[in-house]
């Protein structure tokens, strides 16, 4: 499901202009999704009730343009906000030109400060690797940051994977280094109650041992929105394996970018919603 920042700077509560709907949902009005862990979609108002039963929800309206429904319903006491890769190395102009990625954080600090004011969690989930990461990672994956490996020994059109930044000295997207932190402007909106988590794969769930994903589990969380970069690579693939996991997952849309082009936005886009 794919709403925009600015669909949910306007989350408001339920009783706006809806009725209240009933924790044992009259099947007339809600069509039934899932096993023992339920969503429902209350016909009326077009939306998907992800709430289980909270006396307390907070709507999130979507456009009706490529998407069979109005919005959804979450609860934002089990809900994350889950900002992926938003780090200097991926977004700061000295690395990359990623005009798409510098203007999906106007719309994203909105939603930080909707979400904080709703009390949903923040999670930042961000590359840090260190040499046992590099060790233990499939060649797949690190030839996915190194194409040109023949080219100015990896120095091409990717740079691979805990490689050396003269400029820098330091090595790329390890643990502690500039490069690997949150992206410099965007520092000053991390607080101390959000939570981080490092990855050293496209996906930050790939395992059940990864401490997001012990996170996820242990503190109940149910709903998980998603912002950041790359979105057909990193924030695709985490949302990828924490859909297959059973979270439910929400694309906010224009607080996501990529600079894959060939329409690979408006693919994610639209499988999601």
């Amino acid at each position: 499901m794919a709403p925009s920042a600015t669909e949910v700077e306007h989350i408001n509560e339920l009783s706006h202009q809806l009725k209240d709907v009933p924790i044992e949902h009259n099947l007339d009005e809600n069509v039934a999704f899932g096993g023992d862990d339920q969503w429902y979609y209350h016909v009326p108002s077009r939306r998907f009730d992800l709430s289980r039963g909270s006396k307390r929800k907070l709507v999130i309206d979507a456009d009706d343009g490529i998407r069979n429904h109005r919005g959804v319903m979450i609860d934002p006491a089990t809900s994350v906000l889950v900002i992926i890769d938003m780090q200097n190395f991926f977004i700061h102009p000295k690395f990359h030109n990623h005009d798409t990625g510098i203007a999906a954080i106007e719309p994203m600090l909105k939603v930080l400060k909707r979400c904080r004011e709703e009390g949903i969690q923040v999670a930042w989930v961000n590359w840090g690797i260190d040499d046992a990461d590099l060790k233990a990672m499939p060649a797949a994956v690190q030839r996915g940051f190194n194409r040109a490996l023949v080219a100015d020994k990896g120095h091409g059109w990717h740079v691979g994977l805990g490689a050396y930044l003269p400029e820098f000295k330091e090595r790329c997207l390890f643990k502690g280094t500039w490069n690997a932190d949150i992206y410099d402007p965007l520092k000053d909106y991390v607080l101390p109650e959000d939570v981080r988590f490092d990855k050293a794969r496209m996906s930050g769930l790939w395992s059940p041992e990864l401490e997001m994903h012990k996170w996820l589990r242990e503190s109940g969380k149910k709903t998980l929105l998603f912002a950041g970069v790359n979105t057909d690579q990193c924030l695709l693939g985490t949302l990828t394996d924490a859909y297959n996991w059973g979270w439910d997952c929400i694309l906010v849309g224009d607080c996501a970018a990529t600079m894959t082009g060939l329409e690979a936005q408006a693919v994610c886009d639209y499988n999601i919603a």
